[in-house]
């Protein structure tokens, strides 16, 4: 008798191979799929609270903007151009930069309003 396996068992070993690697291969799947939903829910975290930033950028942009308006007002001569829009080359990383930017701004722009009404006196 030959100690090679008959084609029978082959054929059993062989089976027995892919259906280990079908069920390798769908736990593999289901963590993988588990992983995915993971991350499309982090992402879609990530896209509302970028959302709400943006809304509340918007909101304080806004505030601004009427304020500088209103000082703009008081000088008949001058008139107000169109509200801001938002720059689509704008980085989200930045925006905390960019609001910080405003402030200074604003304050140079009332000050420059003030010394304008001061000499039109």
């Amino acid at each position: 008798m030959s100690d090679e396996p008959t084609a029978a068992m082959r054929y059993k070993e062989i089976i027995g191979l892919a259906r280990k690697a079908a069920e390798d291969l769908r736990t593999w799947e289901l963590a993988r799929a588990e992983q995915l939903n993971g991350e499309i829910a982090a992402k879609a975290e990530a896209v509302t609270a970028a959302a709400d930033r943006e809304r509340a950028m918007t909101d304080r942009a806004n505030r601004w903007w009427r304020m500088a308006k209103d000082n703009v007002s008081r000088l008949s001569w001058l008139e107000v151009g169109a509200p801001p829009e938002p720059a689509a080359s704008a980085r989200g990383e930045w925006l905390d930069r960019y609001a910080e930017d405003v402030r200074p701004a604003y304050h140079e722009l009332t000050q420059a309003i003030l010394k304008l009404g001061w000499r039109a006196r």
